[in-house]
């Protein structure tokens, strides 16, 4: 599976194992559910220049842990918690990060292109 190979060369950033952390970025949840949800991947925003953006690359995607559960919406959202290099593989998308949420809001991210 070509998504393993690349995940294979993108090792993650080993500086930031452990930190806490704050990010913004889209929840992705990993069932066909919306409510509740507990496991979900946080994705970047993906450029709306072409109708069949690029995959998002594994060092690009986070899955998350949230014990709370989060009602996932269309909207952007804020996640909070330590961040582990775990690489994993889910029917979506491979992963090099992995956080357990303590905390998950709303997030208004603005408007910002890929070269700034």
């Amino acid at each position: 599976m070509l998504s393993m190979q690349i995940a294979e060369c993108v090792p993650g950033n080993s500086k930031l194992e452990g930190d806490l952390v704050r990010i913004a970025g889209y929840a992705h949840p990993l069932e066909f559910e919306f409510k509740n949800v507990k496991s979900f991947l946080l994705i970047p925003p993906l450029s709306q220049s072409c109708r069949h953006p690029t995959a998002p690359l594994p060092d690009q995607v986070i899955t998350v842990e949230y014990p709370e559960g989060v009602d996932i919406t269309a909207d952007p959202v804020w996640v909070t918690g330590k961040l582990i290099i775990r690489q994993t593989q889910s029917e979506l998308a491979p992963s090099i990060y992995w956080i357990e949420a303590s905390e998950v809001i709303s997030a208004n991210i603005p408007n910002v292109t890929a070269s700034e």
